[in-house]
């Protein structure tokens, strides 16, 4: 029987910590395994605390909470062969949705206590934190920064989309010189994302590339437009799913991303502002295993 560590974090989601605590151990009991949960703390160095608790011989480890979660978690399992399962209790929850992870706790849980598939992804480091959906400079950080948790447990989604109205004065060009693979690319523009998943890809770039958590490589979008008038027709394309000649071309990474500019700006990994360029990204093929439920068996509420 699996030895299983479940990290949750209290604050994700819009329920209170207690009832997620209790619905996360009700579905545990039922599937009868072996856990035992942790609760994440403010400012604590979660990947630290997972290292440490590795030693008493778990042969899982759940993150159960946002996309920010999973990315604490991770920090902890690297250079590790314990493979990482996903509780999505968050606001956006994109690495269950690509990883086709039931939304809904019990099935999640299912997934862990059925016959899953082990599933290698490829991962991101900046410095000596590791992250797996996206980076980004420019507009889209004032927005995580602008938007609370509070704000997030009761409006989900659509306070991201409010606080990019609030937050349109902020809306400027930068200068920026971003080396891929040592192939520099300089220019000014609004925006740039670094994906290395294909959730958000998806949105902003429809009918672009196929950017996967697997492909060994990470895809660069850079918003680089003539007029602040473009931009905005640039989203109403890619809104409505006909992105037209708007659409800038993606670049593609194999190694590592660096994006420098002429004045300081925000940065932004997995929803959470990290500091200012100039910041480094490198990315890891394959380099973490995560449960994902066996293609056979049809679960509830996948994303």
């Amino acid at each position: 029987m699996k030895k299983v560590l479940v990290v949750l974090n209290p604050s994700s989601g819009a329920a209170g910590g207690a009832s997620k605590e209790d619905a996360v151990k009700k579905c545990f009991d039922e599937a009868q395994l072996k856990y035992e949960i942790i609760l994440t703390k403010k400012n604590e160095d979660v990947g630290e605390v997972i290292r440490g608790r590795l030693k008493e011989g778990f042969d899982l480890v759940v993150a159960a909470g946002g996309d920010g979660t999973v990315s604490l978690v991770i920090n902890g399992l690297m250079e590790t062969k314990i493979p990482l399962s996903i509780i999505p209790l968050g606001t956006g929850n994109l690495l269950a949705k690509e990883l086709h992870i039931p939304l809904e706790i019990k099935d999640a849980v299912a997934v862990i206590s059925s016959s899953p598939r082990y599933k290698k992804i490829d991962v991101m480091k900046i410095g000596k934190q590791v992250f797996v959906l996206n980076a980004s400079v420019g507009y889209s950080p004032i927005i995580m920064r602008s938007t609370t948790t509070a704000q997030k447990n009761r409006f989900g989604n659509l306070a991201y989309l409010v606080n990019a109205v609030i937050n349109l004065f902020h809306l400027r060009f930068h200068g920026y010189e971003i080396a891929v693979d040592g192939k520099m690319h300089t220019g000014r523009a609004f925006e740039c994302i670094v994906f290395n998943a294909g959730a958000l890809a998806r949105t902003l770039y429809p009918k672009g590339p196929d950017v996967a958590v697997d492909d060994g490589h990470l895809d660069i979008w850079i918003l680089s437009v003539t007029k602040g008038l473009d931009y905005f027709r640039y989203l109403f394309y890619a809104l409505v799913g006909r992105p037209g000649k708007l659409l800038p071309p993606m670049l593609s990474a194999e190694h590592t991303v660096s994006i420098k500019s002429k004045r300081s700006v925000l940065v932004q990994v997995d929803g959470d502002v990290i500091g200012k360029t100039p910041v480094e990204i490198v990315v890891f093929p394959a380099a973490l295993t995560v449960l994902v439920p066996d293609e056979r068996i049809t679960l509830g509420n996948r994303g």
